[in-house]
């Protein structure tokens, strides 16, 4: 566990092709020669090794906490690109935890990650935490996560990503000993600051059409929309073609962009749906949605999407309640770019840059966005989550 002492926050890239010396590099750009309590590491599956993992530990002097993991892309303000981004903090109470894929129960993964907070007496806390996109309901890791935390600490992060290529995904880990690399982990930093953390969530779509009632679900897997098969009523609303049902490679290019929105209080979450099954006529989403939610089908107009991590970072760095953003760490849903492109996704990249400058900032793309605190619950997608310390 690391003390408190005058904080401060790093950010560092490398292009590098090899993944150790990208490692040593976007490391070293991030410390500048200061000494950090803890690393947290986005890189590319091309990066994502174990080499890569101990060059980054050993260039932070070899006894630091880490947590990282794989992505679909990863940006800091010199824009997008395939390798290394190393976020460094110093002076923060900080504390780490990991579970493996193989002993993994979601639900008990997220209370283990979430002890971390026992290790970090401070006026600010916060729970970071960086989930495996893949590994069933990760609804499950935020649930089990929250009974710890309760109400008053917020949760924030993402689930790793594999380049959007359902293979799997890794994670670095380092609890100031060895480094290991984790296939499909689930990990967990608690923070602490006598200063505050701000968080901002945006995504840019809009509810279009009329509103249906889930009326047959169970966890992320619909069967029933206003009492009718769902696959039907999905198809049926987004003008999508009948042949559709029977062609998953299709209907997994179609629908992720073509998301519903589950009603909220103050808004909507999305859910990305990305399989269906023409036999029972369900479509499936990455996330629960439960029986009796009202559900819209969700649309966006290009601006309000490219704006999405602006509106964000943005948000996050003014809720630290005047105190001084020393950085900001953003989680940004690995389908965004598809629905954006890649001049739009780049352009969203630059009004992000613009909107914090000089804030120095970290992202990755990512299988399902984190987002536990007052007026949002749980998993996200298609959405940008973005955590500022101060």
């Amino acid at each position: 566990m690391s003390g408190p002492e005058q904080r401060w926050f790093g950010v560092g890239r490398s292009l590098l092709t090899d993944p150790a010396e990208a490692g040593t590099q976007a490391c070293q750009a991030a410390l500048g020669g200061r000494r950090a309590g803890l690393l947290i590491v986005f890189a590319s599956l091309s990066h994502a090794t174990r080499e890569m993992a101990a060059a980054v530990h050993a260039a932070a002097g070899g006894d630091v906490l880490m947590i990282g993991c794989s992505t679909s892309g990863e940006y800091t303000p010199d824009g997008p690109g395939a390798g290394v981004v190393v976020n460094a903090l110093g002076g923060f109470a900080a504390s780490v935890r990991a579970v493996p894929h193989d002993s993994m129960d979601l639900y008990a993964a997220g209370e283990t990650v979430a002890s971390a907070l026992d290790d970090v007496a401070a006026e600010h806390r916060v729970l970071l935490m960086l989930g495996d996109g893949r590994s069933g309901d990760q609804q499950e890791v935020v649930r089990g996560a929250y009974a710890i935390s309760g109400a008053r600490v917020p949760l924030i992060g993402g689930c790793a990503g594999d380049n959007v290529t359902q293979t799997g995904t890794f994670a670095f880990f380092s609890d100031g000993g060895d480094v290991q690399l984790l296939p499909n982990a689930v990990l967990g930093a608690a923070l602490g600051s006598p200063s505050p953390f701000g968080i901002g969530l945006a995504h840019g779509w809009h509810r279009t059409g009329e509103p249906m009632v889930v009326t047959r679900s169970e966890g992320g897997k619909i069967y029933e929309l206003d009492g009718e098969p769902a696959l039907d009523v999905y198809l049926r609303r987004t003008g999508g073609a009948a042949e559709l049902a029977t062609d998953p490679e299709a209907f997994l290019r179609f629908a992720p962009i073509r998301p519903l929105g589950l009603a909220r209080r103050t808004g909507e979450d999305v859910r990305i749906i990305f399989e269906c099954d023409a036999g029972e006529r369900s479509i499936s989403g990455l996330a629960d949605t439960p029986e009796g939610a009202m559900v819209w089908v969700m649309a966006a107009e290009t601006g309000e999407v490219v704006d999405a991590a602006a509106a964000a970072g943005r948000a996050a760095a003014d809720a630290v309640e005047g105190a001084a953003p020393l950085g900001v760490l953003v989680f940004d849903c690995c389908v965004r770019p598809i629905a954006l492109g890649r001049e739009h996704t780049d352009l969203a990249t630059e009004r992000l840059r613009d909107a914090l400058a000089p804030i120095p900032f970290g992202g990755f793309y990512s299988n399902g966005e984190i987002v536990r605190q007052s007026g949002a619950k749980g998993m996200h997608h298609l959405t940008v989550a973005a955590l500022a310390v101060s």
